[in-house]
């Protein structure tokens, strides 16, 4: 019987560890202290084993049971859950281990220099002061001041990730920077943070605005508008990798993106991870759609199939029963006449005209009619 939140809840402890069954392998272990444990009961090449799946309340029932189906899943697939969460803490470990990434080598990637190039014309600067080109060239947006910091982190992330076998490309249609990590596409920006204020006129600017009020106005002379706020450049500078899901690292008062290198080239592994692990389970959603369509297709075809069967077969009962009653008709006619002595030449010839109809509206007679079967005849014009 499936456990609820009352029963679990209600669970007291005894003298001896007990167990509460939710099924499918999975239960509740009731510690004499007081504690709860979720465990998961498999066998695995014919030994049996335990699977560890929280502490309660901390995990909840529904997110126990959760942890159990995808458990169930690797199983299906062969592949032990012990050995696999053992495995993804390895890698964990082994990612966190990156301790120093050199930031702003010698040697500048042809990306990086293709962007310096491009962002330096000066002929793309945004409302915000912010310089981009994110079509053209690795996806920065900062401003001036801080543009080579900037590509100077683009540049360490990249050299850091070839070494990993790792490549970056610039999507230009959609304008994104994508670092490739094991085949999964991750979007990477660099941008910085600016501060708004409300914009104040300078002197020229308002007295700019004083001459447009006293000189006459023509047609094509424009108001000497300004903007509503000001940016200011802070010099933050802010990482972000993905959509969804995503990470974000940035400056802080203490602690510079420099030196927050090793976090943000592990957090870019896991989030790869992550991402592959969404973009798989997306796969399986859509390939479970697709399934699911074809098997309503082949359902709802098989019903019109059978329908237009039926159809059919109820067309053939009811031509099978007027050919009857018309031949009962037939019949009665010929009697009555005959018991009158009024069968004539005549009606003899209509008792065997309505007798051939009746084999031809029948089903199980195989015959034609000479006329009804032939061809329609073509309409004639209405001119000659």
């Amino acid at each position: 019987m499936a456990l609820t939140d009352t029963a679990i809840r209600k669970a007291a402890p005894r003298d001896k560890p007990y167990k509460l069954s939710d099924g499918g392998g999975m239960y509740l272990e009731v510690m004499p202290t007081g504690a709860k444990y979720w465990r998961l009961k498999y066998r695995m090449t014919g030994k049996e084993k335990r699977f560890a799946l929280g502490v309660y309340p901390v995990v909840s029932l529904a997110s126990a049971r959760q942890g159990r189906e995808e458990a169930r899943k690797l199983l299906v697939q062969g592949v032990d859950p012990s050995s696999a969460r053992q495995e993804a803490k390895r890698r964990v470990r082994e990612i966190r281990q990156v301790t120093e990434v050199s930031v702003g080598p010698t040697d500048r990637h042809p990306l990086v220099v293709a962007a310096c190039k491009r962002l330096a014309t000066g002929d793309i600067k945004s409302e915000k002061g912010l310089i981009s080109a994110p079509a053209e060239v690795l996806h920065v947006e900062v401003t001036r001041g801080s543009l080579e910091r900037a590509l100077d982190l683009f540049n360490a992330l990249i050299f850091e990730f070839a070494k990993r076998g790792s490549t970056v490309e610039v999507d230009a249609e959609k304008k994104w920077t994508v670092l490739i990590i094991e085949g999964t596409r991750v979007e990477l920006s660099v941008t910085e943070r600016v501060r708004r204020k409300e914009h104040v006129d300078t002197p020229e600017e308002t007295k700019a605005k004083e001459r447009y009020w006293k000189l006459p106005r023509y047609p094509g002379r424009e108001y000497p508008g300004t903007p509503r706020h000001d940016y200011l450049a802070t010099g933050i500078l802010t990482i972000t990798a993905g959509r969804w899901p995503s990470r974000s690292w940035n400056d802080t008062e203490r602690t510079p993106l420099e030196r927050r290198f090793p976090e943000v080239v592990s957090g870019l592994i896991l989030l790869a991870a992550e991402i592959h692990a969404r973009e798989e389970k997306q796969a399986r959603e859509a390939e479970q759609r697709r399934l699911a369509k074809e098997h309503y297709a082949r359902i709802m075809e098989q019903r019109k199939r059978e329908r237009g069967l039926f159809e059919a077969l109820e067309t053939e009962a009811t031509k099978w029963e007027r050919a009857a009653r018309l031949r009962a008709y037939v019949d009665a006619v010929e009697h009555a006449a005959t018991l009158e002595d009024e069968l004539t030449d005549e009606l003899v010839d209509w008792i065997d005209w309505a007798r051939t109809k009746a084999d031809w509206l029948d089903p199980m007679i195989r015959v034609s009619d000479l006329i009804l079967d032939a061809p329609e005849p073509e309409k004639p014009a209405l001119w000659w």
